[in-house]
Formats: C-alpha cells, structure tokens, sequence
C-alpha cells in the first residue's frame, strides 16, 4: 500500500505527516469488513513516523506499507475467522443441527477476538506500521526554514 502525505512538523528523528490521499477507504471494497473490526470510529489522520529520509516541514512524501505486511494483515482480519468458523463447525460435527451452528458461531466469535487482538499487537511492531520511502517534492524555505511555497499545511491541529 502506498500514501502520499505532508510533513507538517518535524521534531528529532520524527515526523508530523499529514496523509493528502485521506480517501482510499472510500474506493477500498473491503473498507465495511475494516470499519466493522475497528469499531467504525473517525480517526485523527495525522500521525508521527521515524523521519529516516531526512524530510523537512512541507515536504511531500511517500509512505509505504510494505506488502509482506499489509499480506499479514489481511489473512488475521479476515481469514482467521473463517478459519475458526469452519473448526468450530467440524468440532461438533457429530452433534445436532444446533451444535453445530453454536460451535460455528463460536468458532467466528473467537476468530474475530483473535483478529482484533493480533492487529493490535502488530501496530506495535515497526515493520507492520507505515515508513517514509521517498520525498516526492521539496518545500521551498527561507534561510530560517519557514515554508515560502505557499503549500498550506493542513490538517487536523488537535495534537
């Protein structure tokens, strides 16, 4: 998966990116399946990242999820529970029509709990999270450093 996004500040080694696509979950056909999973709640889009390509404050950049990550991601998500729904089903396969229903239904409900508690702990880990790859376009500056390309930073200012 790749992003485009806005250096909005850098402080130390990191960075304030500011996504300037912030629409890909509207072409996105599996975005029900992720706002289900997460709750469907809006979330604040700026972020901070390791800045380890040297950007400066109105830069833009490309950020990049590599694809071992973003495979990773999509088979807890979604796979797991399907997984676990058929196990559940095969569990209690010599029981009664409603046995197996309750253990298919069991098995999706634990499939689901173990999708949302792997995400969580792989947002975590630094190779399942979005990396600066490349500076798309310089920001033109001041000899104090002050943005002079007339690129307004925007963004959400609830830091």
């Amino acid at each position: 998966m790749i992003r485009r996004g806005l250096v909005r500040d850098v402080k130390g080694d990191e960075a304030l990116i500011c996504p300037t696509d912030g629409n890909e979950c509207n072409s996105c056909e599996a975005r029900h399946a992720c706002l289900s999973l997460s709750g469907g709640k809006k979330r604040k889009t700026d972020f901070w990242m390791p800045n380890d390509i040297g950007a400066s404050q109105g830069d833009l950049v490309e950020l990049e999820l590599r694809s071992s990550a973003s495979l990773t991601i999509i088979a807890s998500t979604f796979l797991l529970p399907v997984f676990l729904l058929f196990a559940g089903y095969l569990f209690m396969m010599n029981g009664t029509d409603l046995q197996r229903a309750l253990g298919a239904g069991a098995g999706l409900v634990a499939g689901i709990v173990a999708a949302i508690v792997i995400n969580k702990r792989l947002g975590t880990k630094k190779g399942f999270n979005m990396q600066m790859t490349k500076i798309l376009e310089r920001a033109e500056t001041d000899t104090a450093g002050r943005n002079t390309s007339g690129t307004k930073l925007e963004g959400n200012s609830d830091d």
